[in-house]
């Protein structure tokens, strides 16, 4: 093999090979506990780098405000937290969001409900938009809310709001019943994915949410059963979930 054709196969191996954007598998009817925690880490771990062209503070062209939670202007919502130019790791919340890591990715990029220009990189979840509920899902962001991370977690067809998970699952007896890929939900207000417990005393666990806190994004942290306990959440487990 010359030199050459060496040097094109290494380069032909290199773009093959290199890691790209996670994806997760396509819906279904029932998902494992490991399939649930493997697309919920798709989400909080998948890296990318959004543009100027991604950002939006202002209504879009259908006359829906959006405001993308980038930090690149003062005075924006605490959450706020990628900035262009800048590598940023979780995929940002979008109010009404139901795209893939992949989806997301390529929407960025180009968006064909945009007329082939990026779509915006998140929108955040502002009372206002809380208030008009669906009304105020804009086509020209990109990203996914609270309910749609779980729905996709769960490998279901379409996102399901918090007011509609609890009818496909079984509440559970005790907190201490909580497995991976279990939920904690206050319906119409949110949800996050349980991943496991902190300790034995069973006070505080990993979970997982694209959510406001610490910021507008989906991650990973600890949370506090007593705080959520007190604040009206449920425990409940997916009718469809096989270990």
């Amino acid at each position: 093999m010359t030199n050459a054709l060496t040097l094109l196969v290494f380069s032909a191996c290199l773009g093959a090979c290199a890691p790209g954007i996670p994806e997760i598998p396509p819906p279904a009817s029932s998902v494992t506990r490991r399939e649930a925690l493997a697309a919920s880490r798709a989400y909080t771990s998948m890296i990318w780098r959004g543009s100027l062209r991604n950002v939006r503070h202002g209504t879009d062209g259908d006359g829906i405000r959006t405001d993308t939670p980038d930090a690149s202007a003062a005075g924006y919502d605490a959450g706020a937290w990628w900035k262009p130019g800048m590598r940023s790791i979780g995929m940002p919340y979008k109010w009404g969001g139901f795209d893939t890591p992949r989806q997301f990715s390529e929407r960025l990029k180009a968006d064909a409900a945009n007329g082939g220009l990026p779509a915006a990189a998140g929108d955040m979840g502002t009372p206002e938009k809380q208030a008009a509920g669906d009304a105020a899902v804009s086509r020209f962001a990109a990203g996914v809310d609270c309910s749609g991370f779980v729905s996709r977690c769960w490998r279901l067809d379409r996102p399901f709001s918090t007011r509609e998970l609890p009818a496909l699952c079984t509440r559970l007896p005790s907190w201490e019943d909580l497995r991976t890929g279990d939920i904690l939900i206050a319906p119409g207000r949110h949800v996050l994915l349980f991943i496991q417990w902190e300790g034995t005393e069973k006070s505080r666990f990993l979970g997982s949410e694209a959510g406001p806190l610490p910021a507008w994004k989906c991650s990973e942290h600890v949370f506090s059963r007593s705080m959520l306990e007190n604040s009206g959440y449920r425990p409940m487990r997916y009718r469809g979930m096989r270990d």
